[in-house]
């Protein structure tokens, strides 16, 4: 009897001991990182979205832009997608809007990177229901696929960020028809949509190139 409750015990701390090792194991797949954009971007273009995104990339490049920024981050929604119901990462914008595109990216390019530096895109193109989900204002750029949200990739602080986009703004906006909106953080909205500023909330009494 003693040797049969011994032999059941240790048949007990084997299975434990094993139960053990194999959900240490697993652990790491269930924490699996989610697919990065990039790669996400590349399996979608080759699917049903294929021969619109070849022509937006072969549209872009005619125009010259097509090298300013990332074409997968240009059509990206938003860096927050997964925040979405039912996310859809990536859209491609009518073509009778690609050519709204073409003067941002000019002015990023040419005016804003000189004194920025770097930038990389946080919002691209928005179809209504993207822009739903970030609640974007009803007449936004996006929409349009004349905006994008920036961050600048160097390690500027928000005040410095300021002290260059609004005398940019100042002395170029109303030549090249931008639209500048400085969000929290270092997050920033350029378009060539309309000479305008705002600030966080939306409106043009929050903008900081006021203070």
């Amino acid at each position: 009897m003693r040797r049969a409750l011994v032999a059941a015990l240790l048949l007990i701390v084997a299975a434990a001991a094993g139960w053990a090792l194999l959900t240490r194991s697993v652990a790491p797949i269930i924490g699996v990182a989610p697919q990065k954009d990039a790669d996400l971007f590349a399996a979608w273009r080759l699917g049903a979205a294929k021969n619109d995104v070849v022509g937006i990339e072969a549209y872009l490049k005619s125009r010259g832009v097509a090298d300013v920024l990332p074409l997968a981050d240009i059509l990206r929604s938003d860096a927050r997608w997964r925040r979405c119901k039912a996310p859809q990462p990536f859209a491609v914008p009518p073509r009778a809007l690609w050519p709204a595109m073409v003067p941002t990216l000019r002015y990023i390019r040419d005016e804003l990177v000189p004194v920025t530096g770097p930038v990389r895109i946080v919002s691209g193109y928005r179809d209504p229901v993207a822009n739903s989900c970030f609640k974007g204002a009803k007449a936004s750029r996006h929409l349009r696929f004349a905006a994008l949200d920036l961050e600048p990739v160097a390690p500027l602080s928000r005040d410095d960020l300021i002290a260059r986009l609004c005398p940019l703004h100042t002395r170029t906006g109303a030549r090249f028809d931008v639209g500048l909106g400085i969000y929290v953080g270092k997050r920033f909205h350029i378009d060539t949509a309309g000479y305008r500023r705002w600030g966080a909330d939306y409106h043009a009494a929050s903008s900081p190139c006021l203070n």
